[in-house]
């Protein structure tokens, strides 16, 4: 490739200039890409402004002749039409596909239904296939046998554009299947002896990024907010559980919601929908927000919820206590103008289920109640994503809310590792998922996508869109517990729960840099 002596990285007086960080990324890509290196991943926190850096590389490969035209790939409308503004400024050319265009932005959905007509367009032009948020896209051997709906459509697009672009904040899947197109270096895992004491090893595969922006580098440089996470627990609580063969109630204590998870009665859905618990850990985010609107009246805070009904419920709640609420969901009549209308307004709360989880710019959101039922790494780490970017020099911290669950106090305590070992390692030839995908696995659907008709089948694991196992339903009043040794023995359960008022909130300790 020939490159230019000099980079304009943004002259305009109307576009936002560049961060240290996506100007050293631009001239790694520029160097990098050719014919014999035509795919290049960027892996970057959340936050950090990873579309922009795209679209100023994209202008760059146009402006030294490299590429004719581009192709922008996102998960959702939303990130979709975010992104064709941000070409669109940056290039000062249309991203409608027509004539003159710099090129076009779609859906992943929609790749399915125009990957004739991309294919052929990028037969007749060199183009630059931007795909966002690549951590939907799976191919369990890197080909396509195995590989979901949107890894078939960029496998066959792959073949005929000239470079590719990855960005992600989290590029693995919790189902342990690797992401197409990226590079994955060999390595051997010692799994220890085996029963007939013979040495052990499994051959993985470890993701290498071409470029990595962390979030302790962000935090340093200012780019993104000190990251609070208070995981909210409870000393003392009581369970009353009815035992029929007795005909009365019998109460169980726990000290902690993780011991009180561990009764098969007891589902984290629905802790979620409980009053107590729910009524606390908003109580904790309306005071942080008070706080930080006293200072910055457009702070703003998101709920995420675990399905739509629980949103109108969470959204009433906060009503009840004088808030004024946004409220999005896939049933929101205008739902994306409404998205788009709260970004500018001084409105301080906004409830969605998933329309908020990734990709989705909103820098005055500061606090986030995290009421979802999905424990994912990936999902905990979209939504924290949210919360992070920062504005300016004056508002440094941002706060999340959630309750003390086991796998949430993890991922909180894994936030500074960009690219843990466990979740960049996939086994080739086999579906290699993990104890998050078995027990967590998202049971929704992103809540811009009502439509699930064109989705694929259950079993192939997609990492968003696919709908496995969801809990049984979390407010069934009773439960059949199989009791005994013999597993003969079953009674039913009303569980009825009361805390007492000596709600814990825990920050917990990220290894972060000071900001």
């Amino acid at each position: 490739m020939t490159i230019r002596k000099t980079n304009r990285l943004l002259p305009l007086t109307d576009c936002p200039a560049l961060r240290p960080w996506q100007a050293r990324c631009i001239e790694q890509a520029l160097q990098t890409l050719s014919d014999t290196h035509p795919h290049f991943l960027c892996q970057a926190t959340p936050g950090a402004g990873k579309m922009l850096m795209a679209a100023v590389l994209a202008d760059e490969l146009m402006q030294s002749d490299a590429i004719d035209l581009v192709i922008y790939l996102g998960p959702t409308t939303a990130v979709v039409e975010r992104a064709q503004i941000i070409f669109e400024q940056i290039t000062g050319r249309a991203m409608h596909g027509r004539l003159g265009a710099a090129g076009a932005a779609f859906t992943y959905h929609a790749l399915h239904h125009r990957l004739a007509e991309l294919q052929q367009l990028s037969q007749q032009g060199r183009v630059l296939l931007v795909w966002d948020e690549s951590h939907h896209a799976a191919s369990h051997t890197g080909n396509m046998a195995g590989a979901n709906q949107w890894g078939l459509g960029l496998l066959a697009l792959e073949r005929l554009v000239r470079f590719t672009l990855a960005l992600s904040g989290t590029p693995w899947r919790s189902d342990g299947s690797c992401l197409p197109l990226l590079r994955y270096m060999e390595s051997t895992r010692d799994d220890g002896p085996s029963e007939d004491d013979q040495d052990t090893a499994t051959q993985q595969h470890q993701l290498v990024p071409d470029f990595v922006y962390s979030l302790q580098e962000a935090i340093v440089d200012r780019v993104c907010r000190y990251p609070r996470v208070h995981l909210i627990d409870n000393r003392d609580i009581q369970l009353s559980t009815f035992q029929p063969k007795e005909q009365q109630r019998a109460t169980h204590h726990y000290a902690s919601i993780p011991h009180l998870l561990r009764h098969p009665a007891v589902s984290y859905s629905a802790l979620l929908r409980h009053t107590e618990p729910l009524a606390h850990v908003l109580s904790l985010g309306c005071q942080r927000l008070a706080q930080l609107r006293q200072h910055d009246p457009d702070a703003a805070g998101l709920v995420v919820a675990s399905d739509i009904a629980h949103a109108e419920d969470l959204a009433e709640h906060l009503e009840d206590l004088g808030h004024t609420v946004c409220l999005v969901t896939s049933k929101s009549p205008n739902a994306h103008a409404r998205l788009n209308a709260f970004r500018d307004a001084q409105t301080p709360w906004i409830v969605s289920v998933g329309m908020v989880s990734e990709g989705v710019d909103i820098p005055r959101l500061r606090v986030c109640c995290y009421l979802s039922h999905v424990r994912t790494e990936q999902y905990f780490r979209q939504v924290l994503g949210r919360i992070i970017r920062r504005e300016d020099t004056d508002d440094a911290d941002c706060y999340l809310y959630a309750l003390n669950e086991p796998y949430l106090r993890r991922y909180a305590r894994r936030i500074t590792d960009d690219l843990p070992d466990d979740l960049a390692s996939v086994t080739l030839g086999q579906a290699s998922h993990g104890a998050d995908a078995r027990r967590d696995y998202p049971g929704h659907l992103p809540d811009d996508e009502p439509d699930a008709s064109h989705l694929p089948p259950v079993g192939e694991n997609d990492d968003v869109y696919a709908n496995p196992e969801i809990e049984a339903n979390p407010s069934s009043p009773e439960v059949q517990l199989s009791m005994g040794g013999d597993g003969n023995h079953s009674i039913a359960t009303d569980p009825d729960l009361a805390f007492s008022q000596a709600f814990i909130a825990r920050l917990v300790a990220l290894r972060l840099p000071s900001s």
